[in-house]
C-alpha cells in the first residue's frame, strides 16, 4: 500500500466518522443526566484505566472490548482475561464490578507446514456485572424499612468481532444486550452497539491513529410488575392494579477519536542495524529493547462536556509496562464544576509472565475521581 493511498484512506475514515456522528453528538453539559444506562461509560480493564481513555489508538488485544474494538483484531491466538474493579472506594457503597471476556483468532491452517492461509478476524465474548449489595425496602408508610432487601445491578454481555484488513487497518464492531435491574420485578433491557477503526503507519507501524462510535441504539424504558401500584375505585371497595408507565432514555453515546506514536530504543544485535535493515527483517515495536509511548484523544460526549486526555507509556520489551494519564473536561477551570467523576490523573503498571506457549499477565490501575477516593483497578489474562 503507498503511501498516497494510506493517506486518501486515512482521511475517508476521518470524514465517515465525522459525518455519521455529525447528527448525533450535538450534547453539551446541559444534557447531563438525561442519559441512563451509565454503567456503559465505565471501562472495566486495568491496563487502560491507566491512561484513561488516552489509548483508544494503542491499545491492544481483549481490553479493546471497551476502548476501541477494533484494537481486538491483535489477539494472536486464544485471550482469556478477568478484571475486578474496587468502584469508589471511598464511598462506603461497597460496589464491585466483574468482567470476564474471551476472544479468539478464526484462521485455517495448511496440514503439512501449519502456516496460516486465510485469516477470518477474531471472535469475542464478554460479560459486565455491576452489584450494589443488599439495600433496605422502604415506603412513605415505612420509612424504617424492616421489609426485606432488594440488589439491584447494572449488567451487559457482549459479542465481538474484529479483523485487520490489511497491516495498516483494522475495524471491529460490538453489540452489547444491556440490562438494568431495580427489583426482580422491575428492569429495562437495550441494544448497544460499538464499531471502531485503527490505522497504524509509520517505519515500525509507530503512528497510531483510532476512532470509536459507542453505545448507538434505541432508547430504553423500565418495565415489569414494580412498576403497578394497587388503587381502589371511586365510591366502591374494589381493588385494581395500575401500572405506571416508566419515561424513556436514551443511551450514553459518545464519539472518541486519539493518537498515539511511539518512541523506540534499539539494543543489542539490533543497536548497529540501519532502519531499512531492521525493517526487511520484519521488526516491529514488541522486538525494541524500550519503548515510550505518548498517546491523546478527544471523546465527545452526547450527554456531558467534551473530554481531552493525554497519557505516557513505557514498555520494556513484552515484559513490563508502566502508564500514566490525565483526563481534563472542557470547561472545568473556567466553571469550577464537572459533570463527569473521571477528571484528573490515573496510573497504572503490567507484568507479563511466559509460562511455556503461554503468557501471564497482572494488571493494576487506580485512577482518581474527582468525589471520594478514587478506583482500583485489577486485571488477569491469559495469551495463549
Amino acid at each position: 500500500m503507498n503511501k498516497s493511498f494510506r493517506v486518501l484512506v486515512i482521511c475517508t475514515l476521518v470524514g465517515l466518522f465525522t459525518a455519521m456522528s455529525a447528527g448525533v453528538y450535538a450534547g453539551n453539559k446541559d444534557r447531563s443526566g438525561q442519559a441512563g444506562a451509565q454503567h456503559l461509560l465505565i471501562d472495566p480493564w486495568a491496563r487502560s484505566n491507566g491512561w484513561g481513555t488516552a489509548g483508544v489508538a494503542e491499545i491492544r488485544g481483549l481490553e479493546a472490548i471497551h476502548s476501541n474494538i477494533a484494537g481486538m483484531a491483535f489477539t494472536n491466538r486464544t485471550q482469556v482475561g478477568f478484571s475486578r474493579v474496587q468502584y469508589l472506594s471511598g464511598s462506603g457503597a461497597g460496589i464491585a464490578i466483574n468482567t470476564f471476556a474471551l476472544s479468539q483468532a478464526l484462521f485455517s491452517k495448511d496440514k503439512e507446514t501449519g502456516r496460516r492461509l486465510k485469516d477470518f478476524g477474531v471472535l469475542g465474548v464478554s460479560a459486565f456485572i455491576m452489584k450494589f449489595g443488599d439495600i433496605p425496602i422502604t415506603t412513605t408508610d415505612q420509612p424504617e424499612g424492616n421489609m426485606g432487601t432488594f440488589s439491584p445491578s447494572m449488567n451487559y454481555i457482549g459479542i465481538h468481532y474484529a479483523k485487520s484488513f490489511n497491516n495498516f487497518i483494522h475495524g471491529g464492531v460490538s453489540i452489547k444486550v444491556v440490562t438494568e435491574t431495580g427489583s426482580s420485578d422491575c428492569r429495562a433491557t437495550g441494544i448497544a452497539i460499538d464499531a471502531g477503526v485503527q490505522y497504524l503507519s509509520g517505519a515500525y507501524e509507530n503512528f497510531k491513529i483510532g476512532l470509536t462510535m459507542k453505545n448507538i441504539g434505541l432508547p430504553m424504558r423500565y418495565r415489569g410488575d414494580g412498576m403497578s401500584v394497587r388503587g381502589v375505585v371511586n365510591n366502591t371497595s374494589h381493588e385494581l392494579t395500575l401500572e405506571q408507565r416508566s419515561a424513556d432514555y436514551e443511551l450514553p453515546s459518545l464519539l472518541t477519536i486519539g493518537l498515539s506514536y511511539d518512541f523506540l530504543i534499539w539494543t543489542g544485535e539490533y543497536k548497529n542495524m540501519t532502519k531499512d535493515d531492521r525493517i526487511d527483517e520484519g521488526l516491529t515495536r514488541d522486538d525494541a529493547e524500550h519503548r515510550i509511548t505518548l498517546a491523546g484523544s478527544f471523546t465527545a460526549n452526547s450527554f456531558s462536556r467534551d473530554i481531552f486526555s493525554f497519557g505516557i507509556e513505557y514498555g520494556f520489551r513484552k515484559f513490563f509496562m508502566i502508564r500514566a494519564g490525565y483526563a481534563i473536561e472542557g470547561g472545568m477551570w473556567k466553571e469550577s464544576t464537572c459533570t463527569t467523576w473521571y477528571t484528573g490523573p490515573s496510573a497504572g503498571v503490567t507484568f507479563a509472565i511466559p509460562i511455556k506457549n503461554t503468557r501471564l499477565l497482572l494488571d493494576y490501575a487506580y485512577r482518581f475521581t474527582n468525589k471520594w477516593k478514587g478506583n482500583h483497578y485489577i486485571g488477569l489474562k491469559f495469551e495463549m
